[in-house]
């Protein structure tokens, strides 16, 4: 796959150009690797370059990679960290994210450490981006503090494109038998409810229920397909409330297939969280409280926070989850998981065993993903047969019962 890039070389002037890569990832890290500052990329003849492949208004998580990346290199480069955020402040393609880093800084000039800064915006750096940066700061690693968090933060983008990539086939089946539904709806059936209602006998039950389905979207169809539309609306708003979504959470973590690619999901980002930290220097109960503030499900909040106490009273890590009880088909916290932290409490070495666990949940969601359309296949095509056999028997019931009287007449 080609990329266009617009990039400054190590003398500060600007090329264009094409690469050859697998992915957007890939053809950025190439570019990287060669010292060269990204100012925009994008696959090859996608029109212009005022999108660059990224999100105008929102700030991504490539926007993030190519920050911490850039930063990091420049850093090491002897530039002056002022100097290096004017100059990711100028290659940036997201206006919102170049208002965010001018304001970053505006503070740095003022004399404010840049984890100070950036825990201004904890909507765009959440407490591991800061608290990663703040450690290298004391520690004096903030070069390579920075290309570690671009290295996984990376990991996060892989994780989320994999489940995006293994939702989109259902979404397109979903979409389609949909549409075929709303055409049927609105073309076939008010021609066919026609033909029905001139006939004297009693129709079968599938038959009155299509007829009435028919009558309902013939004389009310733009409104139902409103209030569908508005109730998905709704639907979204509402779960993301807070009074919602510590039940909304959990109804996720219950679900049939769905839930274990969350478990699993957000162990990955748990056990990744905690051996960053842990690594980094940080005091397990201070790793413990980033985790619960960096993981989006507030269950596992819950729980973090809970054991986060059970830790300061001087319990061990491992007997806090293991206190906790959940679904013996889909644990909250898997016996595998209790059972390395433990021996990386016992051994001292528990940064590595978090760093094991991270790589082997994020394993399990890459399977699971990957079997998902296998799963959900058979699924879908006899929910499509169900739908389009109950049409089928619905109109062709009474046609034969019309034929079995004009034979009997006859």
């Amino acid at each position: 796959m080609k990329f266009d890039y617009i990039i400054f070389d190590r003398n500060n002037q600007v090329k264009k150009g094409t690469t050859q890569a697998a992915s957007l990832r890939e053809a950025t890290q190439l570019l990287i690797s060669q010292g060269w500052f990204i100012k925009k990329i994008r696959p090859h003849g996608q029109g212009r370059f005022s999108l660059g492949g990224f999100n105008i208004g929102r700030v991504s998580l490539i926007d993030k990679v190519l920050f911490t990346k850039h930063l990091a290199t420049m850093l090491k480069s002897g530039i002056t960290l002022n100097e290096a955020l004017e100059v990711v402040a100028g290659q940036t393609t997201s206006r919102k994210f170049k208002e965010i880093i001018l304001n970053i800084l505006a503070r740095v000039k003022t004399g404010q450490n840049l984890s100070n800064s950036l825990e201004k915006f904890p909507k765009v750096f959440d407490p591991l981006f800061v608290n990663i940066i703040r450690i290298g700061e004391e520690s004096g690693t903030l070069e390579s503090n920075l290309e570690y968090l671009a290295h996984e933060v990376s990991d996060q983008l892989d994780l989320r494109r994999k489940i995006k990539e293994a939702s989109f086939y259902p979404a397109i089946i979903l979409g389609a038998t949909g549409v075929l539904i709303l055409v049927l709806a609105y073309f076939v059936l008010p021609k066919i409810t026609r033909l029905f209602k001139t006939l004297k006998f009693e129709l079968p039950l599938s038959t009155k229920i299509l007829l009435w389905v028919a009558e309902l979207m013939d004389k009310h169809g733009g409104l139902v397909v409103s209030i569908i539309v508005l109730g998905v609306i709704a639907f979204r708003i509402i779960v993301t409330r807070k009074f919602v979504k510590p039940f909304w959470h959990r109804l996720v973590l219950k679900l049939p297939v769905i839930s274990s690619i969350v478990i699993n999901y957000n162990l990955t980002l748990m056990n990744r969280t905690l051996g960053i930290t842990l690594k980094s220097g940080l005091t397990i109960d201070r790793s413990i409280l980033v985790a619960s503030q960096t993981t989006n499900n507030m269950v596992y909040q819950k729980y973090l926070s809970q054991s986060l106490l059970q830790v300061q009273r001087g319990k061990k890590f491992s007997d806090a989850l293991a206190s906790f009880k959940g679904s013996k088909s889909n644990p909250l916290f898997p016996l595998l998981m209790i059972k390395m932290i433990d021996v990386g409490e016992r051994s001292g070495r528990l940064d590595e065993s978090l760093a094991y666990l991270a790589e082997y949940f994020s394993k399990e969601v890459d399977n699971t993903t990957k079997n998902l359309t296998t799963i959900l296949e058979p699924l879908l095509l006899v929910f499509i047969g169900l739908v389009v056999g109950f049409v089928a028997v619905s109109v062709i019931s009474p046609i034969y019962q019309i034929t079995g009287q004009l034979g009997g007449s006859i």
